[in-house]
């Protein structure tokens, strides 16, 4: 999912999104004062409306940029009266008060609101990509997934990401990025292996599993790539840690599979990160992996 099909669907729908503000849309990518802005609406006052639209994590960096141009809205534009909303899919607590404080009003519009309005209106997200089908045959095969197995035998992992530290939203978006990712092991160093396979869940409110991957490295001391730095929300404390080196084989940013799916499911309560959630890295059984398999 592109910040572009966020700005869209609110361009496009935005009674779904601000529900009785009566927004029309007076356009999209237009400037004022110098600066391009995503949406601009007006509502039924006549008053003009800009939207901001930001996907992922709300940083601290975009927060000031945001404020900045805001002030300088003000001061020029005196006579006309703006009112600005950011979207953003995560809004922590403190920018927030931050951006209210100042008189930017904030809205959080999370993945599954999204899927849902791209559903309703049969909206097709841009990033949206032709199925794996036989690439997914090929490494089950390879892991002997498609046989029945000792589920002590495991070789399907879980990686777990907290939206608060990490911004994995637009890190899998990231094109510098590209489809390599390295993920820090921090339980089952000795039974993860090169070539098995991996979940990489978001935790938080929109809990769930947010795309596939396969393992290319066993656990061993090394550094991130340089353009995944940058989506770290707090200081690393050491560069170098264990960890493997992955490739994304399947994205599910647009329609994840989310943790209140997964309960539905019968032989999925029982999953390792939903008994016990803390932690970085949990096993999958084959029974499980041959559940969760048939939601993609």
């Amino acid at each position: 999912m592109l910040e572009k099909d966020i700005e869209n669907l609110i361009a496009a729908y935005p009674e779904e999104f601000f529900p009785g503000e009566g927004f029309k849309l007076i356009s999209q990518q237009c400037f004022i004062e110098g600066k391009r802005i995503d949406i601009l609406f007006e509502d039924k006052f006549g008053r003009k409306i800009i939207v901001e639209v930001k996907r992922g994590i709300l940083t601290r960096e975009a927060t000031g940029q945001i404020a900045e141009y805001y002030g300088l809205l003000k001061e020029k534009e005196k006579d006309n009266f703006f009112e600005l909303i950011l979207c953003a899919n995560v809004i922590p607590k403190e920018r927030r008060l931050f951006l209210e404080n100042i008189g930017i009003s904030c809205k959080e519009v999370s993945i599954a609101f999204l899927s849902e309005i791209a559903k309703k209106y049969d909206y097709t997200f841009l990033d949206d990509r032709p199925s794996f089908e036989n690439d997914l045959t090929t490494i089950q095969s390879s892991l002997g997934l498609e046989a029945e197995q000792d589920d002590s035998d495991i070789s399907v992992w879980i990686f777990q990401a907290n939206p608060q530290k990490y911004d994995i939203l637009n890190a899998l978006s990231d094109k510098n990025l590209g489809n390599r990712i390295h993920w820090v092991v921090n339980q089952y160093r000795k039974k993860i292996k090169k070539g098995h396979l991996g979940f990489i869940w978001m935790s938080g409110a929109e809990a769930g599993i947010y795309a596939l991957a396969r393992i290319e490295t066993n656990p061993s001391l090394m550094k991130e790539f340089l353009a995944e730095k940058k989506y770290w929300l707090e200081p690393i404390e050491k560069e170098e840690k264990i960890r493997v080196e992955m490739t994304i084989l399947r994205k599910f940013i647009n329609r994840p599979i989310l943790k209140k799916k997964l309960l539905s499911i019968p032989g999925l309560k029982n999953l390792s990160i939903i008994r016990r959630p803390q932690g970085t890295n949990f096993p999958v059984t084959n029974k499980e992996w041959k559940i969760i398999s048939q939601l993609f």
